[in-house]
């Protein structure tokens, strides 16, 4: 195996994983912009001035942000995988 052919292909790899965390993360910023944008709206029709449509997807935004980081605590600290035999029970899990 030529070490060159081996390194663009890991290169290759990390730049599509990369890749594809930023279209996640594009995809999340707008959807939350959305909302707000639709709680503006709200604002507007119902004449009310106490905020409640623009907090709605900030509250999602948050619980959801730490969800993630709960989840990946949980799964790096606690799911551990130190044996081959371990693996599928983890993924399961």
């Amino acid at each position: 195996m030529n070490p060159a052919t081996i390194a663009d292909n890991v290169g290759d790899n990390v730049g599509d994983i990369a890749g594809m965390g930023s279209d996640l993360f594009g995809s999340f910023a707008e959807s939350t912009s959305a909302a707000l944008a639709i709680g503006a709206t709200a604002l507007d029709f119902y004449g009310t001035n106490d905020g409640a449509p623009l907090l709605y997807p900030l509250h999602i935004t948050a619980f959801g942000l730490i969800g993630c980081y709960l989840t990946t605590f949980f799964a790096t600290d606690f799911m551990v995988v130190d044996a081959n035999s371990k693996i599928e029970s983890t993924l399961k899990a």
